[in-house]
């Protein structure tokens, strides 16, 4: 819950209580705030009194409510900031520095916080509000406009030896969307957890039965030890997923809600299909030969969280493991 300012009634509050001697958190309990919020605002907008009964102080609520309004005027005015900390504000964000990454990395220097160069940037006080120095340029969240599958079991329920990738079988599902509008073709894509092996299959649609049939058909070709989870979004697509339990027999699981990172090995890897594939491209006008291709290209890099072995090469020796 956001933090709500006091009020002038509130003020008016504290200074009568404060003059009938009530302790701060008698105070405090009278206006439904916290102790530490009264004590903070007689501390700073006290007015200074030779009457020994108020401490040296006393507390009038209208010059109180006065200074308030004008700290607020000024808090997050690029003018009350040295000129050479805004200069190295829009130096680090021409550098393509996020706000968040410049307030941390400058934490404790007289920085602002990020949501100030934030403002800064949407008012224009910055770099003419050039929005397009941010990553997503100004535009807000990307979210489902689907609609969602029938909830599946969460992630929360997956065992958690999975997270410890020591046992190939476990598998990360997602699909990458083709750019143009009219088109409805997509990538379903699958990594094997512990090897990072990737597979991409080109779909005419997100059409539930039809992205069912087409992983239902791939995973099926494996050994049955290599398919012992699935982990996925909560996209519509996937509303087929008891069908694939059924068909596949292994156990469908279903990340929290906006938490791609729980499914991160596959995220990450798209990010790599998507040098060859980006944002925008018409993704019908490609063969499965051609994205198979593009594919291996991944397959068979050496990664370093495989100690430098391809993923290529750690799933034909778990294959042959479950064939001998």
């Amino acid at each position: 819950m956001s933090y709500i300012h006091l009020t002038i009634e509130e003020r008016a509050s504290i200074a009568h209580l404060r003059n009938q001697g009530a302790s701060l958190r008698q105070i405090a309990k009278a206006i439904g705030r916290n102790a530490s919020t009264v004590k903070r605002e007689l501390d700073r907008n006290f007015t200074p009194s030779a009457n020994p009964k108020l401490n040296g102080a006393s507390y009038f609520p209208h010059s109180s409510h006065r200074r308030y309004k004008k700290r607020i005027s000024q808090a997050h005015n690029v003018i009350h900031f040295p000129k050479e900390i805004v200069q190295t504000i829009e130096r680090r964000l021409r550098e393509t520095w996020s706000p968040e990454q410049i307030s941390a990395f400058y934490k404790g220097d007289g920085f602002p916080c990020y949501k100030t160069i934030y403002k800064w940037i949407n008012d224009g006080t910055i770099i003419d509000g050039n929005k397009s120095l941010l990553r997503r340029k100004g535009k807000g969240g990307w979210y489902e406009k689907r609609g969602k599958a029938t909830k599946g079991k969460s992630i929360r329920k997956r065992d958690k030896s999975v997270y410890k990738r020591r046992e190939y079988g476990h598998w990360e599902l997602d699909t990458v969307v083709s750019g143009m509008g009219k088109s409805k073709a997509c990538f379903i894509t699958l990594v094997e957890r512990k090897s990072r092996f990737y597979k991409a299959i080109k779909s005419p649609s997100r059409n539930a039965s039809a992205v069912a049939g087409l992983i239902i058909d791939y995973l099926k070709a494996l050994p049955p030890e290599l398919v012992k989870t699935i982990t996925t979004d909560n996209g519509k697509e996937f509303a087929n997923w008891r069908v694939m339990e059924e068909e596949l027999g292994c156990e469908v699981y279903f990340c929290d809600t906006f938490c791609a990172w729980q499914k991160g090995s596959n995220e990450n890897t798209n990010g790599l299909l998507r040098e060859f594939f980006p944002k925008g491209y018409n993704l019908s006008r490609y063969t499965q030969a051609y994205v198979d291709k593009k594919v291996d290209l991944i397959n068979n890099r050496p990664r370093k969280c495989n100690n430098w072995v391809s993923p290529s090469e750690l799933m034909l020796e778990a294959i042959s493991r479950c064939c001998t």
